[in-house]
């Protein structure tokens, strides 16, 4: 038997879209009272939204440039999206790295390898 292939970055990707749709689901589902049933005179209430926290991150202007690439990138494919989302959708990618890759992944970010200029 062959041992199964690691999952793909797509694969990632969806099954960290999953898991925050799971999460957001119970969130709304722990919220909800339990009891009597709603009567005609209630309105129904709006899901709260998740409380944001705001913060400041300081990138390398290679990292900056980065975001903006995969914003095009994801925009030829009609995908209109932001800085902000970009890095919430990496921060769920690292959130599914086995150990070892992690390590891997901050080790390349804290000592990167040098970039080789394209452009000459």
């Amino acid at each position: 038997m062959s041992a199964p292939s690691p999952p793909s970055s797509a694969d990632a990707i969806k099954a960290a879209a999953h898991e925050l749709k799971l999460r957001r689901t119970a969130e709304t589902t722990a919220r909800a009272p339990a009891g009597k049933a709603k009567t005609k005179t209630e309105k129904p209430r709006k899901p709260r939204k998740a409380k944001t926290v705001r913060c400041s991150v300081r990138l390398a202007e290679s990292e900056y440039r980065e975001l903006g690439k995969l914003k095009k990138r994801l925009a030829r494919q009609g995908v209109e999206t932001g800085k902000e989302q970009l890095v919430r959708a990496g921060l769920l990618l690292l959130a599914h790295l086995d150990p070892s890759d992690l390590k891997t992944a901050i080790r390349d970010v804290i000592a990167p390898e040098p970039a080789t200029d394209e452009s000459q």
